[in-house]
């Protein structure tokens, strides 16, 4: 039963499934709480779409400043409109308590799908990632704003591998490069040096602080850890005083050192020393990326889907995007999976719903039997949603698209987790 939240007298709890905000938004429940603020899964009975909806929490006293805060979060992800950043939709008070309205990207954070994979990235995986963030980053600063806390608990993996950025909680808006006091605030692993002290930033030092939080975040992503491996107290002295990190590669001896120095001068205490802009950033990582892969070629390309119509389509349009391809067509996953295991795959594209093996036990399979280079997974369905990406990516899916999709997206999401983006 839905129950009309009155206006009358306020009420200062959490809001209970059912309840209707400003006649329009019914709880559905709480997906999520932080320091300041609570966020509910709603559902917009206008537009018939779920929404998340933020407010300050009820045990957080509602003073001027608090509602100067959260006002300055909403209009920090109102000056911003990127795939890779939430999207606001509105804001409103209820009882005298402010709220806003965000869009409801289905998925876990980054931090939790991370962990959900319980292996390591791979380096095309933990670098498409990357390319992302710093692409929705880039927008929030194109926008006059600095995030501040950026963090892989403060991102959120969509379908698609959508990655989105949220939680602009201690954003600070610049209008020109007028310095700004930046007092200390955010996460001790992922803050620069100079969030610690408190200065006074212009806007593009602010920038520089954002690219640092970015560089660890790859750091972690490509590493599988963490340069700390102490106390907060003792990070903040590492990156302030001692300035001497461990390279990726000596965390994890797999990976390629041309990485290191990218990642290290992003994580340098020294300002200067980081790239300018969370885009010279993403390009120094991928021009890494790229001389890897400037000979790589794609060979083979795996297509199990059991509609005729549908398996020719992609394989035409997979053909027309990679010349010289050659596509391997089969119609049910227990003959995918036989081509899995006698023949060297590029890429493999498959259907959730399948006879023989569905596309979540041929995703399986394969991943218990990778080849020697890991072989990209898309799964495309007409019936999954974001339960199913879940499952999906925890056990190596490295994409998922939801039919009826546009050609031109499976293409650009073959090229991005190919690493030819």
């Amino acid at each position: 039963m839905i129950r009309r939240m009155s206006d009358a007298a306020p009420s200062r709890t959490y809001l209970q499934p059912g309840d209707l905000v400003d006649g329009v938004y019914e709880i559905v429940g709480v997906l999520g709480r932080g320091a300041m603020g609570v966020v509910y899964l709603a559902r917009d009975k206008h537009l018939a779409r779920d929404v998340a909806i933020k407010f300050i929490r009820p045990d957080v006293p509602t003073s001027d400043e608090v509602k100067s805060l959260f006002l300055d979060e909403a209009r920090a992800m109102a000056r911003v409109r990127h795939e890779n950043v939430i999207a606001i939709y509105a804001y409103g008070e209820r009882v005298r308590v402010p709220y806003f309205v965000m869009e409801m990207v289905p998925g876990p954070t980054l931090e939790a799908w991370v962990l959900g994979r319980g292996a390591l990235l791979s380096e095309d995986e933990a670098i498409g990632i990357c390319e992302r963030l710093c692409r929705g980053v880039s927008a929030i600063h194109a926008a006059g704003a600095v995030h501040r806390d950026l963090k892989p608990s403060n991102i959120l993996v969509g379908p698609a591998l959508r990655i989105a950025i949220g939680d602009l909680g201690i954003a600070r808006i610049f209008e020109g490069e007028q310095p700004l006091a930046m007092e200390p605030g955010g996460t001790p692993r992922y803050m620069a040096p100079e969030m610690w002290q408190g200065d006074h930033l212009t806007a593009s030092q602010a920038q520089r602080a954002d690219v640092y939080s970015l560089g660890m975040m790859a750091y972690e992503l490509l590493a599988g850890g963490t340069p700390f491996d102490s106390s907060v107290a003792r990070e903040r002295e590492h990156a302030l005083r001692e300035g001497r990190l461990p390279a990726p590669s000596e965390v994890r001896p797999d990976l390629r050192r041309d990485f290191d120095a990218v990642i290290l001068a992003a994580i340098s205490r020294d300002p200067e020393r980081r790239p300018a802009t969370a885009e010279a950033f993403r390009r120094a990582l991928v021009d890494v990326r790229d001389a890897r892969h400037s000979s790589r070629t794609v060979a083979r390309i795996l297509v199990a889907d059991d509609d005729d119509a549908i398996r020719a389509l992609i394989s035409r349009a997979l053909s027309a995007a990679f010349p010289g391809v050659q596509i391997v067509p089969c119609a049910d996953g227990s003959e995918a999976l036989q081509v899995a295991e006698t023949q060297q795959l590029s890429l493999a594209v498959l259907d959730l719903q399948m006879p023989g093996l569905t596309g979540l036990e041929l995703t399986m399979a394969i991943r218990a039997n990778d080849q020697p280079q890991r072989v990209p997974i898309i799964v495309c369905t007409a019936v999954g949603g974001a339960a199913d990406w879940r499952v999906l990516s925890a056990v190596g899916a490295d994409a998922f698209l939801v039919k009826p999709f546009a050609l031109k997206e499976l293409v650009a999401t073959a090229r991005r987790v190919l690493g030819l983006e």
